[in-house]
């Protein structure tokens, strides 16, 4: 036992394991322990466009104006422009004040301006109130102002939900409570008031001053059940990178054991290819059975979707066989790195990540654009924006791995 414990190899092994955990935790429990809520984009549309609504968006956007707060408020001018903002992944809420906003806040205003006026004239004789043509038109005006309760000034609250679960999650709470707090605010002052001129309320008046102003919430692009909670598109991401790893490794050694000297002729890369869009349509059948058939996960256009898991399958596959080409099995630990780095840090919005993980691993990782294609196809009910840069992109990547495959080839020939 001590000749093994003082041998160079038990701490050459023993500093092997210390790497590797310290990879695993980096990119695994450092990527989710960083994670903040920062500057996530968050629509606010004024539908009422008055004094008061606007002095609210004024102070709202005074509260989010530095670059550490949680939210970035955009302000757009027509709620009809939420849907394809949504779609397009522009946005992941909305707070939108409603038209009538600022005309049942005056009603409330009114209501509460009468109950004060009636308080403090109830006990004046009538003697006294038809002497005194000023204090009687301003008991007539109080009847009036108290004749119908007010209504609640509305604002809703919307969370692009296939965006983002984790994201949508965070919205749900904060928007809420600030529209929650603006409303309890409000009621403060109106209890101030009539406290303050010892008015009395009943139930139904208490209501309107106990909430006048009412929070509703939606959902839009919605995430169904069975969506494994929202992480789907990253689980599909995980099986479509290890479906092309572990083609690639076979496929590879296989090539590798019918070529002439080791070396890959033109003909040998071409069955590369051909053999791996075999693999690829094979592999993506099976992700869609399995994901589908037996676990009953949504998809939504069936055809299409399986068309993006072969593309992505494909040049998942292509990137892999790439480096396997160039480095041969010592270069197959980098294709399993560039998955455990990248699905630490995938599942989040880029907003809530740190810099350290946004610029380091967020920013080149291919299959981060793979997972925006998932979550269009399972969550986002439109034509989305973003599957146009999507598709470019690692298309390119497909076909500058293509290109190195290729010569690859080419340049080992020529050296041998």
């Amino acid at each position: 036992m001590w000749k093994v414990i003082s041998s160079k190899m038990f701490w050459l092994y023993a500093v092997a394991v210390f790497a590797v955990l310290a990879i695993f935790s980096f990119a695994q429990i450092g990527a989710r322990n960083s994670v903040e809520l920062k500057q996530l984009p968050i629509a606010v549309v004024n539908a009422s466009g008055n004094q008061q609504s606007k002095k609210i968006i004024s102070q709202l956007e005074d509260k989010f104006s530095d670059s550490d707060a949680q939210l970035k408020l955009i302000e757009v001018k027509k709620e009809s422009s939420l849907k394809q903002g949504f779609n397009d992944k522009k946005y992941y809420g909305a707070f939108v004040i409603d038209k009538d906003f600022d005309k049942s806040l005056t009603s409330q205003q009114d209501y509460l301006k009468g109950l004060v006026i009636q308080a403090k004239t109830k006990d004046v004789p009538e003697q006294a109130l038809a002497a005194n043509a000023q204090l009687k038109t301003q008991v007539e005006a109080a009847k009036t102002m108290t004749q119908t309760l007010p209504t609640q000034a509305k604002i809703r609250v919307i969370t692009n939900q296939g965006m983002s679960a984790q994201a949508s999650s965070a919205v749900t709470t904060a928007l809420p409570k600030i529209a929650n707090a603006l409303s309890q605010g409000m009621s403060q002052k109106m209890q101030g008031v009539l406290k303050e001129n010892n008015v009395t309320l009943s139930s139904n008046q208490w209501q309107i001053i106990n909430e006048p102003v009412k929070v509703t919430t939606q959902v839009k692009n919605k995430i169904p059940n069975k969506s494994v909670s929202g992480m789907a598109p990253m689980l599909l991401v995980m099986l479509s990178w290890m479906s092309a790893l572990i083609g690639s490794i076979l496929l590879w050694r296989e090539h590798k054991k019918r070529a002439e000297n080791g070396l890959f002729t033109l003909s040998t890369i071409n069955s590369q290819m051909i053999t791996g869009i075999v693999l690829a349509i094979v592999a993506s059948l099976s992700i869609y059975f399995f994901a589908h058939t037996v676990f009953g996960v949504p998809v939504p256009d069936a055809g299409n979707f399986i068309l993006i898991l072969m593309f992505n399958v494909f040049v998942f596959y292509l990137i892999q066989t790439c480096i396997l080409d160039w480095t041969g099995f010592i270069g197959w630990p980098l294709v399993v790195l560039i998955m455990l780095f990248s699905m630490g840090v995938i599942s989040y919005p880029k907003e809530m990540l740190s810099p350290l993980y946004l610029n380091g691993i967020y920013s080149w990782t291919p299959l981060r654009f793979t997972m925006d294609m998932y979550t269009n196809g399972l969550y986002i009910n439109g034509t989305s924006s973003t599957m146009t840069t999507d598709l470019t992109v690692l298309g390119c990547v497909g076909l500058g791995a293509l290109v190195l495959i290729y010569l690859s080839s080419l340049l080992k020939r020529k050296e041998k």
